[in-house]
Parts: C-alpha cells; sequence; structure tokens
C-alpha cells in the first residue's frame, strides 16, 4: 500500500495545493455563505471532501467513504467553531498548528466540495462535551500537524487522529483499535483514515451535503 509515499508527495506539493481551486472556478461553484446547518452541539465530528492535492491523496487510499478531512465542533461565546488540524493552511505565523475555525470557514466552498455532519449515537455521560474541551486543550497547546502521523505521539496531531484521540479521553474508542495497516513502513506502522471514523456503529448522521 502506498499511501505513506503518495502522502508525502502530496504534503510537499500540497502548501500550494491547499490554496487554491483544483480547476474549479468559484464562479462556477454553488455559493455556501448560508449554511443550512443543523443545530451544532459540542462534540459533533464534521467531515468535508477538500478540494486540495492532499484531499486526493486521501481519498484514493481510503475508498470507503468520500470525506478526507475532519473535525470536532466547540462552542466559543455561542458560537459553533470546528477544531482540527490540517496541512496547508498555516497560521499567521506560517505554522500549520492546530486550527480552531468558524464552521463557515471550514466549510468554505473554496475548501470543501461536500461535507456531513455526525454525532454520538447515545451520550447519557456527557463524552462528547469532554471530546470537545480536550480538542480545545490540543488548540490551545498549539499542537503541530503530524506530518509522521505516529498515532504514539501526543505531540503533534493529524486530523483523524486528533478527533479519535479527544473521544478516547472521554472513555469513547470511535475505532475499537481498528487502524489501517500499511505494507510500507515508511513513516508511521498504522493510520487512522476518515472512513474508519465516519463507519463507526458509535456515531449517527445528522447532515450531508452534496
Amino acid at each position: 500500500m502506498a499511501i505513506l509515499v503518495l502522502a508525502v508527495i502530496g504534503l510537499m506539493l500540497g502548501q500550494a495545493a491547499d490554496r487554491r481551486l483544483s480547476g474549479i472556478s468559484k464562479e462556477s461553484m454553488p455559493d455556501r455563505n448560508n449554511l443550512l446547518l443543523p443545530e451544532l452541539l459540542d462534540g459533533d465530528i464534521v467531515f468535508r471532501k477538500g478540494r486540495s492535492l492532499v484531499s486526493a491523496v486521501v481519498m484514493m487510499n481510503d475508498p470507503s467513504t468520500a470525506y478526507s478531512h475532519v473535525g470536532i465542533v466547540v462552542h466559543i461565546d455561542g458560537e459553533p467553531f470546528v477544531v482540527h488540524a490540517v496541512p496547508g493552511e498555516p497560521d499567521e505565523n506560517g505554522e500549520e498548528i492546530v486550527r480552531c475555525d468558524k464552521t463557515a470557514d471550514f466549510l468554505s466552498i473554496d475548501k470543501a466540495s461536500r461535507y456531513a455532519v455526525y454525532r454520538l449515537c447515545r451520550d447519557t455521560a456527557g463524552f462528547s462535551a469532554r471530546a470537545a474541551s480536550k480538542a480545545m486543550e490540543y488548540y490551545e497547546k498549539n499542537l503541530a500537524f503530524d506530518k509522521a502521523f505516529d498515532i504514539k505521539s501526543d505531540e503533534r496531531l493529524y486530523c483523524t487522529e486528533l478527533v479519535w484521540k479527544a473521544y478516547l479521553s472521554s472513555g469513547i474508542n470511535l475505532t475499537g483499535n481498528r487502524f489501517a495497516r500499511l505494507s510500507m513502513n515508511l513513516l508511521a506502522d498504522s493510520l487512522i483514515l476518515p472512513g474508519q471514523l465516519i463507519h463507526s456503529n458509535l456515531l449517527k448522521e445528522i447532515q450531508l451535503n452534496h
């Protein structure tokens, strides 16, 4: 499985690719200024299908889902934000660290061609709220994007790792410790792909947008 070779290529080229549309003009795409989202709760998981080269690499190696990126909802002063870790979207200092973006920015038309919202099926003990709180902790610590895709380290995070570990800290294992095992051990011996989260029997679909 050549996902890591492709990922390395994608990460090298993704800096520029993430800043432009993949041959699609904004004029040709539908308006998404007014998102028709359900009432989002802390801990909701938002998936998006990106338009970058890195997104294409992810989807090429994860045919089980149409989504390439994921983040977790937190509320700040009553407004929903999405905490996520992504390459190619550096902060004002040029650093690729965990981001906390307004939902409209996370799902802006130049970054997402489609999206979906999922929620924990049964949450009687505040698991989702604790996961959201942990995600905010990652953001406040300015943790860097994990280019090594190493789930053994908590000092750097990639997108699915962030969501999985945030929920794991609350007592919920969304993947049941099932990872993508790779035949080419260049950067990591296991990965969490978007499909492993979206197909978790612990989550339910709240909304899909095509």
